[in-house]
């Protein structure tokens, strides 16, 4: 007997807490968005698509390096020693995991995971597998910038060069023999 009037007395704290449950939600407003008229706002910590700061990077691979998947191929020729080149930076989005390590690791802060625009900025929709090797370069080769700035340091460096070369100064002269005096 004990143990049905403990089976009842559960059975109503059971249903107490769920209906408790339910009443709370009742008084939430709605969340349903009505969507290509409307959007949901997303959050800032939202993981979307990688975007790519080639001025700021600095090649040193750290996000290919940390990526647990090896999604990230990246390859630049360095001009200059401080500017880059840039061949190619691609992200496999098949084999993506969107765990936010490589901007984690970034030390200049150059990649980031940003959203697109238009219908692809909540997921990643296709019917062709090919599509999803995206390429984040925005050029090839040096930015209008960094050509610029490149084309400068080998003018100043080519000036310096053609610069003749200041005269020597003449070496100083020999101390005078000291005189004899020879039978005065």
């Amino acid at each position: 007997m004990l143990t049905y009037a403990r089976n009842i007395r559960d059975t109503v704290m059971t249903t107490l807490k769920g209906m408790q449950i339910t009443l709370r939600n009742l008084r939430r407003p709605e969340t349903t968005v009505q969507y290509p008229e409307e959007q949901c706002e997303i959050k800032p910590g939202y993981r979307g698509f990688h975007t790519l700061d080639q001025e700021i990077c600095i090649l040193c691979f750290q996000c290919a390096k940390i990526c647990p998947v090896d999604c990230i191929e990246m390859a630049a020729t360095r001009v200059e020693k401080k500017f880059l080149s840039w061949e190619q930076f691609t992200v496999d989005y098949n084999k993506c995991l969107f765990c936010d390590l490589c901007v984690e690791v970034c030390p200049v802060d150059c990649i980031h995971m940003d959203r697109k625009t238009g219908p692809s900025q909540y997921a990643v929709i296709t019917d062709d597998r090919t599509t999803l090797n995206i390429d984040l370069l925005i050029y090839r080769g040096l930015s209008e910038t960094g050509v610029k700035a490149v084309d400068k340091l080998r003018a100043d460096k080519a000036a310096a060069a053609a610069k003749p070369a200041p005269a020597p100064a003449a070496p100083p002269s020999a101390p005078a023999a000291p005189r004899t005096t020879e039978g005065a």
